[in-house]
């Protein structure tokens, strides 16, 4: 809890779960009436977010418990199996074995207590037995994160559930449209401050933009793909994304006054926000967010992070490679499986 890079992870899920800092909200919001309850709009889609945010954390914490668990039983059968054979062949004494422990239903904690068991007697050789200890907080802590949580973790674990193939064809369709949402969102925040500066035809635009987005995706669909989403992840999503909201903070409670942003939502709402908007707005939150900021950079500059090599080149060989490799190897790589993009 002490670690900013916890903080700013956080900072980083409330972002992208409101969608702050993107300028779809306020894109979005452009089309409300002048008189529309934005008070009443904010809270409820706070609170939404908020009951999602927990019932999403039970569900992920929930499965990969159960895959844990699931792993965790075969760590304990097939190390059981290990000990059987090395029995039979009279590797190990049977009476190592406790009494009341039966091999046909073997639990955690039976295996535990017989590997501490072998362990102890067999200390000298024990290295040389290839037995684990199959302890279900190890499992635990083998948790993937990001890209990993949805397409390894989840996948693997709802090969175990009822009905697998169901499960694993809405939780796909549920990634789709959370992808389709977020994309949505964001794109409007993009096109919609174009269209109102400048005379140009929506469908246009739009196609434009998707073209470009889309070339621009190619970058994460190559074989290196997951290093560059890990390096967007750690760059381009936490804190320029914090600044930007820091920005916003800023232009609206310093420069443009929060005293008037308070009086035109007086003038919108028909009532007047309580103070305590105003000394969030003004104090508490651009406070918080320059603490997040410098704490941020200082672990970034402490303890840069790292990226496991994909190829044992010098890294300057890469540096003048231009931009547009990008579709071209994609394209390449497609229509020659085995070239050397």
């Amino acid at each position: 809890m002490l670690e900013p890079q916890v903080w700013r992870e956080a900072a980083t899920q409330v972002f992208f779960a409101l969608g702050l800092g993107f300028g779809g909200v306020i894109a979005f919001s452009s089309y409300n009436k002048r008189d529309n309850n934005c008070h009443f709009d904010a809270a409820l889609v706070s609170i939404i977010n908020f009951v999602t945010s927990i019932l999403a954390t039970l569900v992920v914490f929930a499965v990969l418990g159960f895959k844990a668990n699931v792993m965790n039983e075969k760590c304990v059968v097939e190390n059981a199996e290990k000990i059987l054979g090395y029995l039979n062949t009279g590797v190990l004494s049977r009476e190592l074995i406790p009494p009341h422990i039966n091999f046909s239903h073997l639990s955690a904690q039976d295996y535990a207590e017989m590997y501490g068991v072998i362990k102890t007697v067999k200390e000298d050789n024990f290295g040389q037995l290839g037995l684990d200890a199959c302890v279900l907080e190890d499992e635990l802590n083998k948790a993937v994160q990001g890209t990993g949580l949805a397409f390894i973790a989840f996948t693997e674990a709802m090969t175990h559930f009822p009905a697998s193939p169901f499960w694993s064809v809405m939780f796909f369709f549920m990634l789709i449209n959370l992808g389709l949402g977020s994309m949505i969102g964001t794109m409007t925040g993009i096109t919609t401050p174009i269209l109102d500066a400048f005379k140009i035809r929506k469908e246009i635009l739009c196609v434009v933009c998707c073209i470009i987005a889309f070339l621009l995706g190619l970058l994460f669909v190559q074989r290196s793909g997951n290093y560059f989403v890990t390096m967007f992840d750690d760059y381009s999503a936490g804190l320029p994304l914090t600044v930007v909201v820091i920005l916003e903070n800023v232009s609206v409670a310093w420069i443009y006054g929060t005293k008037r942003f308070m009086q035109d939502l007086e003038d919108m709402l028909g009532f007047r926000p309580y103070s305590f908007y105003y000394y969030m707005w003004r104090y508490v939150s651009p406070a918080v967010l320059v603490v997040l900021i410098v704490a941020t950079v200082i672990e970034m500059a402490v303890s840069p992070a790292g990226y496991n090599a994909w190829v044992d080149l010098p890294p300057h060989l890469f540096l003048p490679l231009p931009f547009f490799h990008t579709p071209l190897s994609f394209f390449a790589d497609f229509l020659l499986p085995n070239s050397c993009f």
